[in-house]
Order: structure tokens, then sequence, then C-alpha cells
């Protein structure tokens, strides 16, 4: 990964960014080397297996319990074809003998940095596992529940074009976005998400995307809005200061929390952390949707507990909606 990629791998000395073909990437500091490191996206197979009428989703022994996805793995330099990769990929994981049924399509994977190029294989044979996998099980075509990145959305397309209306995309996914709370259906609130992750959320029926980060916050995204747009959800920005909060904000912000619940839509609130978000959505939850502070209360702390700074803000604006 780049982050661990710290030297040149052909003279040893420093890596360093500067603009390489347009995009910052890490080269080597001595130009005579000449050494850049493209950073450019790794292939990978995925395969929908079909085996005796229904579709085996498997758990690598690297995973959680309980986490299953589709038969993956890279695309060899020794494979004729990304087809071929496919089906050693199958006999390799599974020991199962396939044959490509038809293409699906090609996924971006931004976390792992890799393009997924997909196929419904057909396969025959009994199951034997191979060393990296923990478990599988087999899955009616009409159970799978997609989920929202990578060779998820390549099982949707597939479930689509084979006639059948997908399950709604799997919102226990999004728990991998930092410090991600679900308040309710259409209330979801977290950190800093990846562009990548913001795809995730569009997929899980969010509409509208709240930001109170500040553009340089930790992690922030250059062109947020844009990512956000362009997935057809409505965007907000509420720059709220770490150290400054102002009571104008928490009005704007009570506003547009007003609108979106008046128009049924599912919200996302963001922040770098989840702890100015946390505040926000407290206070909005007590002064204009009557839920007990012990309860609002709760999930605040659930986060954070706040400083002396934010605790002084959360009981003026409580005091001042008492009146």
């Amino acid at each position: 990964m780049v982050a661990a990629l710290k030297y040149c791998p052909q003279c040893a000395k420093p890596l360093v960014e500067a603009d390489h073909g347009g995009i910052l990437r890490l080269g080597c500091a001595d130009k005579q080397c000449g050494y850049v490191h493209w950073d450019n996206p790794v292939p990978v197979v995925a395969a929908i297996v079909e085996h005796r009428g229904q579709v085996i989703l498997a758990r690598n022994a690297m995973w959680p319990p309980g986490m299953f996805a589709l038969i993956t793995g890279f695309l060899e330099k020794d494979d004729p074809n990304p087809e071929s990769g496919v089906l050693r990929e199958v006999e390799e994981e599974l020991g199962l003998k396939g044959r490509v049924a038809s293409f699906v399509g090609h996924y971006p994977f931004e976390r792992m940095n890799q393009l997924i190029i997909a196929y419904h294989v057909i396969a025959e044979g009994e199951v034997s596992l191979g060393e990296e996998l923990a478990e599988y099980k087999h899955v009616p075509f009409e159970q799978i529940r997609p989920w929202p990145a990578g060779t998820g959305y390549a099982v949707r397309d597939w479930l689509l074009g084979q006639g059948i209306t997908p399950l709604p995309f799997d919102r226990r996914f999004l728990a991998r976005i930092r410090n991600f709370r679900a308040l309710s259906e259409r209330l979801l609130t977290a950190g800093q998400p990846t562009a990548e992750e913001f795809a995730s959320l569009a997929a899980c029926g969010v509409e509208t995307v709240i930001n109170l980060a500040l553009p340089d916050s930790d992690h922030a995204l250059a062109d947020e809005r844009s990512v956000v747009e362009r997935l057809g959800l409505r965007y907000v920005a509420i720059p709220v200061i770490w150290q400054q909060p102002e009571p104008e904000q928490f009005v704007e912000f009570s506003k547009a929390m007003v609108r979106e619940r008046t128009e049924e839509r599912t919200v996302f609130v963001h922040c770098a952390a989840n702890k100015r978000v946390a505040c926000f959505v407290m206070l909005d939850r007590i002064l204009n949707q009557g839920v007990p502070r012990e309860v609002a209360e709760r999930d605040l702390r659930a986060i954070w507990q706040p400083d002396e700074i934010w605790s002084a803000f959360i009981e003026a604006q409580l005091a001042v909606g008492c009146k």
C-alpha cells in the first residue's frame, strides 16, 4: 500500500509526493533515478458461482464470522485472459470445475485499490474448500442481499440481469465508516467518509448529506460537494469550527433537519469524527423531536464525552430552546 511505501525500490532513496501525469504520486527524490510509484489499480477476478441452482458465498479465513462474499482472486500473469483466471480461482478455492456463463461487469474497489472483473460462473462437482476459505454457504438467488461496495454491486447487477429484483443493500457494511451510528432508519451519522463510502451510503438509500466539518478537517475530501452531488444527493455544508461552535450554526442545522424530516428524506450527517455531529443531533432530537434528554444524551456519549466548550454550548442551546 502507498502508506507503507517510503523508499525507492530502485535506489532506496526517500520517496516524495509530486505531480506526475497531472496527479500527485510518490516518486524518487533523486531525479536521475526517475522512479515513480504509479499505484495503478490491481485487476481482480470475481465469480458469482452458480452451483446446484443456488449461489455460493464464502468466508475468507481472515474475515469475522458472518461475513460472506464472492469468490475472488488476483489475475495472475500466467492467466491467458480474465475468463481463465476466474475459472482457476473457482477451482482453487472451491474445488469445482466451471464454465463462464456471462460477463457481469467491472467495478472499482477504491479501498483496496482494485479493479474487479466479475463473471457468472456455472460450476459442477463437490465443494472442497481451499486453504484461504473458512466456510461457505448456498444461497437461493432471491435471498441474496447485496452489499454496497465492490463485488456487491456485481451481485446486484447480475440479479437484475436474471430478472430478479434485488433485496435492499445490506446496511451493516456502513459500520466500516468511522464512528458510524444509525440513530433511526432515516438518520445516519459518522465521521468523514471516503468517496467510495459516500457511494455506499447512496446505495443504501441516503438522499441528503449534511457536513459540519471544515474543508481542511482531517481526511476531508477537497471536492466533497461534487462527489456527493454526482451521486444525485442533496448537499448541505455548515462548517463548524471545533473550538468555537456558534448558536447560528445550530439554528441553520435545525432548520435543515426539520426540512429533511418534513420531506421524509434519509439523511446522513458527518463531520471529521462524529463529535460535532453528535452534539448537534442530540440538541435537534431534544428540542425539535421531543426525544427525552437521557435517551439523546446516551447516544451522544456513545461517541464521546463533550469537553468544557461543547458542554457549555449544549447547555446554552437547551436553555434557549426551553424558553
